[in-house]
């Protein structure tokens, strides 16, 4: 392994990974009653939108790519 690659990864996804988790923490405030008011479709939209994306991002680290024709 590269020492040197493995430290900006290492680094990036921490920073990355502090946004990612202080935006779901916002997003999250999103669900008071008491200064929302909102359906449950739209909460099935923002979860179904969200688990894609989580999707997305588990095929990338798979190494797999986004469309294919073929059988992968």
């Amino acid at each position: 392994m590269d020492e040197v690659k493995h430290n900006r990864f290492v680094k990036v996804v921490e920073k990355r990974m502090e946004v990612l988790i202080n935006d779901f923490y916002k997003l999250g405030n999103c669900a008071s009653r008491v200064s929302y008011d909102y359906t449950e479709d739209e909460v099935n939209v923002i979860l179904n939108e969200l688990e894609n994306q989580i999707t997305i991002l588990k095929e990338r680290f798979a190494g797999r790519k986004r469309f294919t024709l073929g059988p992968d």
